[in-house]
């Protein structure tokens, strides 16, 4: 299964125009949106254009995506919020926390991460994917290229429940992928360098990702 990732959209219209380009030349099955799809108060036309593209939309809130959006994707027919429950989609497995969890930086919707990481499945089944907003501490977190400012207990929850892929973004500045322990951790995020990335999921295989730039063909 080919999917496209990409977080930290923001609303932004040129964001939607690379979305639209990549989804028209890579034809993936599956979009997935690690967060911030929106910008606070301009949610409105984002959520409409996630809701007409061509592919299924699963996405996750992060911290610029305001809880009073839900209910606007819960009528939406192309568009699933992923939870703590697991959705099967051709073999593979998908889970979700939204929200921030919390880091050194403040933020309006910061969650309780131990209670969050706990409803999560541990271990996780084979060929799950976990989506969420923030890296784990040390994996694709990096700002300045100095400062490690992932969350810590989701990097010691993806050591134990081995998610095969885990998608991430907020942190723009480190877009790109690294292994944690036994999982493939994706900063998929769209408001930096990179413009998403590509991932092709076989059974029982390591995800195969490409990285994606503005200009890339």
């Amino acid at each position: 299964m080919r999917i496209y990732a990409v977080a930290d959209i923001h609303g932004k219209p040129e964001h939607m125009e690379s979305i639209y380009r990549i989804l028209d030349h890579y034809q993936p099955e599956l979009m997935v949106v690690p967060g911030d799809m929106t910008h606070f108060f301009n949610w409105s036309t984002v959520l409409s254009q996630l809701d007409s593209l061509p592919v299924p939309v699963l996405a996750v809130r992060g911290n610029t995506d305001l809880k009073r959006i839900e209910p606007r994707i819960k009528k939406a027919a192309n568009i699933t919020l992923l939870t703590q429950k697991p959705l099967q989609i051709k073999g593979f497995s998908f889970v979700g926390a939204s929200g921030t969890l919390p880091l050194p930086f403040a933020n309006r919707i910061g969650l309780n991460e131990k209670k969050r990481l706990a409803a999560l499945p541990c271990p996780m089944e084979p060929d799950t994917v976990l989506v969420v907003h923030t890296p784990p501490k040390g994996t694709c977190d990096r700002v300045g290229k100095k400062i490690h400012a992932g969350s810590r207990n989701l990097a010691h929850f993806v050591k134990a429940a081995a998610p095969s892929l885990v998608l991430c973004g907020h942190i723009h500045q480190d877009f790109g992928l690294k292994t944690l322990h036994q999982s493939t951790v994706v900063n998929c995020a769209i408001a930096g360098s990179g413009s998403g990335v590509i991932i092709d999921l076989e059974k029982n295989e390591a995800p195969k990702v490409k990285l994606l730039y503005p200009d890339t063909p």
